[in-house]
């Protein structure tokens, strides 16, 4: 079985400054022992629910900078600051998107050890015929509260990522802050690509 998220990734190359990304830090929480159950959020949504919203995290590069190799923060149109767990205020939007899953079983002899959590992407950003490395963008991961990141920081790869091992009736959540290399000059235009998350157990 398995569940999906999905972050729209947008580029716009204006005038427009981006804002900065805020510090945070990372949980994992204890399940008690219940009914199957595989659970992913990943940004704004509702706890053991089938969450439709798919957000978007973007920044506006401004022309003076224009691959100038300065690294640029992303933000999001998520307000999920809460965990779904327990309304702990976890991230701290727009700066952070929520990322977190859970899996549970029966018993701790019931099924896989762990739940897989990876993130697919296409090769590049697209606007038209112009693209962009999916490369270009990166995360760190934290969260409010706790010093060791859980789901690790990485960059995109143009393929399928693998980020965590989520472990029998654990529930594991963090907030993903993007930032675009800039690493190149491209031409104007809104670029965008899709981020799947996929949470899965054999």
């Amino acid at each position: 079985m398995s569940r999906r998220g999905v972050v729209l990734i947008r580029l716009v190359l204006a005038l427009l400054p981006a804002l900065a990304a805020a510090p945070a830090q990372a949980w994992v929480l204890t399940l008690t022992a219940g009914p199957k159950q595989l659970f992913l959020m990943v940004g704004a949504g509702t706890a053991s629910a089938n969450n439709a919203t798919i957000n978007t995290v973007s920044v506006s590069v401004p022309v003076a900078s224009l691959g100038n190799g300065s690294a640029l923060a992303m933000t999001s149109d998520s307000s999920q600051a809460l965990s779904p767990y327990d309304s702990y205020p976890v991230c701290n939007p727009p700066a952070q998107v929520y990322v977190g899953g859970s899996y549970r079983q029966p018993n701790a002899t019931t099924g896989s050890a762990s739940a897989t959590l990876q993130v697919s992407t296409p090769a590049s950003l697209t606007s038209g015929a112009d693209t962009i490395p999916i490369s270009q963008i990166s995360w760190t991961s934290t969260a409010n509260g706790n010093a060791t990141a859980d789901i690790p920081a990485g960059t995109f790869n143009g393929g399928t990522l693998p980020l965590a091992n989520i472990a029998r009736n654990t529930f594991v959540e963090n907030c993903f802050s993007y930032s675009y290399a800039n690493a190149a000059v491209v031409p104007a235009g809104t670029f965008t690509g899709r981020a799947t998350f996929t949470l899965s157990v054999p």
